[in-house]
Formats: C-alpha cells, structure tokens, sequence
C-alpha cells in the first residue's frame, strides 16, 4: 500500500502561492450565491496586478520540481488552477491567460464533461465545457486536472465509489482528451485519509484542497472570488494572510470566518481610501 506522504504544513508559507479560480464572467441565471464568478475585467486586472508586483507564474512542471527540490523559485511565485471546467474557463480564461503567457492547471469532472453543473441548484444551467474543447486548452498553456467524476464530496466513501472517482475519472478524461492528468482537486476541497490514500494509489503526482495543507496529497490553495476587492486580493497573497488560512484550514468554521473578516476589512480600506481620495 502506497504511504501517503504527511508534510510540515508550515513549510506550505514559503512554497509557490496555489490560486483558485471557478467561473468567470456573468452567471447565466443572474444569480451567484457563492459568489463564483470574476469577471473578465477583474481577472485581467487581477493578473496584471500579479505581474507588475514581481510575482512570477510557473507551471505544474515548475511548482513539483518546488517541493521535491529539484527547482529553485523566487519567493513571489504562483501557479494559477481553476475548478469545475466551466465553459468560461475555455472561452474567457484561457485567452486571457494566454495573453499574459500565464500557464494554469483546469480541474475536470470528467463524468460530467459537455453536461451542466448538478452539484448545486444555484448553478443547475451553467455549461461544462465540451471534449473537444477541452482537447485544445493543453495547446494555450491550461493543463488538464481531475476534479472527481461528477463532483461529489469524497469523504467517508467507500473503495468502489473512491476507485470510481479518483482512477476511472482519470481513465475517462484520458479517453475523451487524450490527456493523461497528473493533478487531481478535491470537490469542496474537503477529503480525509481514505480519500488522500485512493488518490495517491490512482497515480496522481499531487492533489490540491482548499485552505488544508496535508502533503503532497493535500496541498493548500487561495480562493480567489468575485467577492475580492483589489485591497482583498492582494492581501490574499501576504504572510499574513497564509498563516491564517493555515490556522483556519483545520476547521471549515474557522475558515469561513476568516475569508469573510479579511474580505470585510479588505472593503472598509478601500472605501475609506475612496473618501479620503474624495476630499
């Protein structure tokens, strides 16, 4: 049985900062509860902001080289991943990244590729994207992850129904794509030692989750949303910022609050620069 490797989760504070994007534009529906979507604007701004600061994009290449340390990085250096393949990812993301000659990695549902989201009644009529198109994102600087078959929560399942989600959605995105994926993202970023040990024995080269860092089979990311100011974003990338995601990353309760402090905080600076600019 393969051992799934346990990590220092502080050394996550000096490896490449992971981004997590989901959706992009505008929801078809009108609505977006979780707020998901960053529009086009944001997200070039957002990516321009990256770039005139000294951050440095690497690719998944680059970002395991990292962590096995057979790279060396600049401090101030990012991957950039996007959950769910979203038809945006493909019409608004892309080429968008591609301007910037930024590479990312787009995790895929693969039971679910050309359907509609069914994870969330919220977004029920939002577009995955198709295999073929899929099939040219590798060629724009997007590499192909596995986000699960079909976007269920994988903790507490079963070894049929982990195979399923972990092995065959590698299986089936390789035979729809032609891409054999090396990266795999929890669904809602949750999953415990099972989940961890299924996706190692599937042969990924790492995982991702959200605000938990566990090793190489649960490396932290930063969610990136709609919700972000320009003051909330670019603190998402400070020390501080990681040290209390990591703290908050043991409880999803914790975590939450603290998204919603810093984005709170993040707000009143910016309007109260607004005011001062005003007088």
């Amino acid at each position: 049985m393969i051992q799934v490797e346990e990590t220092n989760p502080w050394r996550a504070l000096t490896s490449p900062r992971v981004l997590m994007y989901h959706f992009f534009g505008e929801p078809l529906s009108g609505r977006d509860p979780e707020h998901l979507f960053v529009t086009g604007e944001n997200f070039r701004t957002q990516l321009g902001s990256l770039l005139r600061s000294g951050w440095r994009p690497v690719d998944l290449d680059a970002y395991l080289g990292w962590w096995s340390g057979r790279v060396r990085l600049p401090r101030k250096s990012f991957l950039l991943t996007i959950d769910d393949a979203h038809r945006s990812a493909v019409d608004l993301a892309a080429p968008i990244l591609a301007s910037f000659g930024i590479p990312s990695v787009l995790f895929v549902p693969a039971g679910l590729i050309g359907s509609t989201v069914r994870w969330s009644e919220d977004y029920a009529r939002e577009q995955i994207a198709t295999a073929d198109q899929l099939r040219r994102l590798p060629a724009t600087g997007m590499e192909l992850g596995v986000h699960g078959f079909d976007h269920t929560r994988m903790v507490s399942l079963g070894p049929s129904d982990l195979r399923l989600h972990t092995a065959d959605a590698r299986l089936d995105l390789e035979r729809l794509t032609g891409v054999r994926a090396r990266a795999f993202a929890y669904p809602y970023g949750t999953h415990d030692p099972l989940t961890r040990r299924a996706v190692a024995e599937a042969g990924y080269a790492v995982s991702f989750a959200v605000a938990r860092e566990h090793g190489s089979h649960a490396r932290w990311r930063i969610c990136v949303d709609g919700n972000d100011s320009r003051a909330s974003f670019r603190f998402k990338l400070t020390p501080a910022y990681a040290v209390a995601s990591l703290l908050g990353g043991r409880a999803w309760r914790v975590r939450h609050l603290v998204r919603d402090q810093v984005e709170t905080m993040c707000r009143a600076t910016s309007a109260g620069m607004g005011r001062d600019r005003g007088r």
